[in-house]
């Protein structure tokens, strides 16, 4: 069968480290791929960069070739990825069905309702159709899954990833989840992380196993796993893991005995360390606003800053609290940088007040209208940071539960505290009325 994707020689690092060294992988247009591997060596970060969502790091690395219908892979052509939706978990069933289609704000409410009927039930979720306004969080865990599944497969991508889909379910829940996989399968390509061997053999297809940052084994799913043709494949079949080197680890740092890694590709090589943002840096708006850790909690401060300037941030927004409390940034070093600097100091794990919010919002406007490129940070570029990047993304008009998953599919850990998200909340609330005022 024709590729849908062709992976040639494709890695992917961030910043000096190599995750992926050189993946070597063809994925039909129908069918299973199935990827096995020791945990922490690369599985979802391949899935996440292929479905572009590893784009908002500066320090994004890969190299290789990834051809996808034809084309480079690139911009919003991509795979579909699952991920956690909290404001569709927050939803009913009917809009979960709903959510992925175009044209469903063309259509009445009747003609929604017959719509998600139908889809419902050629998804062989008929037991949803008198449910449609149930809230999807009340659902059992593998009915819960399967509607996300068909959800994103109902504007009929091309090819989807999915990251572990059977995690956390007993066996019936789990071949509830892998029918609906096959379901899918008949239509599209699936490219699937597992870690249960019995359960690829029953979706079929082929079978992955990655380990070291390279395809160690290949093969049809219904024979890889009773007759493996390597070493590392007969030990991740007896045991469920292997040991490989990590592709860019230091054949001293090895134990005795221990084969070296491959050799890296030159692409992976050649690149310009002093390119990269700083550790824990990412964007929300890709070249406009990002958030950090504050310089010099990882490394050194002028090295934080002098990385801040490589990835052109012209503005820092400080959320910790002055001295002596928290270390304050060296702001006669920003100047050196050409890195200009406002403070809204907000608690440790805490939330702005309503007026520093909107300060803070209005601040972020007027500079991002004079074309300057901001970062916003706290301590460790987590809580207080993801709080208030969510909270302009609630000023610009999306909703609370949309901003927090939006943040979140970025970076899981911006918001950290009960009371953060209660703020968002409240903040989106007080928007809102605002808006209404305004209006009259």
């Amino acid at each position: 069968m024709k590729s849908l994707l062709s992976l040639r020689e494709f890695g992917v690092g961030f910043g000096e480290r190599t995750i992926l060294g050189a993946i070597n992988l063809e994925v039909p247009e129908r069918g299973v791929v199935s990827l096995f591997g020791p945990s922490g060596t690369g599985k979802s970060t391949l899935l996440r960069t292929l479905a572009g969502l590893n784009d908002s790091s500066p320090n994004l690395r890969t190299w290789g070739e990834a051809v996808y219908s034809g084309r480079a892979l690139a911009g919003g052509d991509r795979p579909s990825m699952l991920v956690q939706s909290a404001r569709l978990m927050a939803a009913n069933i009917l809009q979960n069905v709903l959510h992925e289609i175009p044209e469903r704000h063309t259509l009445g409410l009747p003609q929604q309702r017959a719509l998600a009927e139908r889809l419902l039930t050629d998804w062989q979720l008929p037991e949803l159709v008198d449910r449609l306004y149930e809230p999807v969080i009340q659902l059992d865990l593998a009915i819960s899954r399967c509607l996300s599944i068909m959800r994103i497969c109902a504007p009929n991508p091309r090819m989807i990833c999915l990251d572990e889909p059977t995690a956390g379910l007993d066996e019936a829940g789990a071949r509830r989840v892998l029918d609906a996989i096959r379901l899918q399968a008949e239509k599209r390509s699936v490219l699937v992380t597992l870690h249960n061997q019995s359960q690829a053999e029953y979706l079929g297809g082929h079978t992955v196993l990655t380990a070291g940052g390279y395809v160690q084994e290949e093969g049809e799913a219904s024979s890889f796993f009773r007759c493996p043709k390597t070493e590392l494949g007969a030990t991740f079949a007896k045991t469920g893991s292997c040991s490989a080197p990590a592709p860019d680890a230091s054949p001293d740092s090895l134990e005795p005995g221990t084969p070296a890694p491959r050799p890296l590709p030159e692409q992976a090589k050649n690149y310009v360390s002093d390119s990269f943002g700083p550790r824990g840096f990412l964007w929300l708006l890709k070249g406009r606003l990002a958030g950090t850790p504050r310089p010099g909690v990882f490394h050194d401060e002028e090295y934080d800053i002098r990385c801040l300037k490589q990835v052109r941030i012209t503005h820092l927004i400080t959320l910790t609290e002055p001295p002596p409390r928290e270390l304050a940034v060296d702001t006669a070093l920003l100047q050196t940088y050409g890195i200009g600097n406002t403070c809204f100091p907000v608690p440790d794990m805490g939330a702005p007040s309503m007026t520093q919010a909107f300060a803070i919002c209005d601040a972020l406007d007027r500079l991002l209208q004079q074309g300057e490129n901001v970062a916003v940070h706290c301590k460790a570029g987590m809580g207080r940071t993801g709080t208030i990047l969510c909270t302009y993304l609630i000023w610009k008009g999306e909703g609370a539960i949309g901003a927090l998953e939006r943040a979140r599919n970025i970076e899981p850990r911006w918001v950290q505290s009960e009371a953060q998200v209660t703020f968002l909340e409240a903040f989106e609330s007080e928007v809102q009325q605002r808006q209404k005022e305004t209006a009259l």
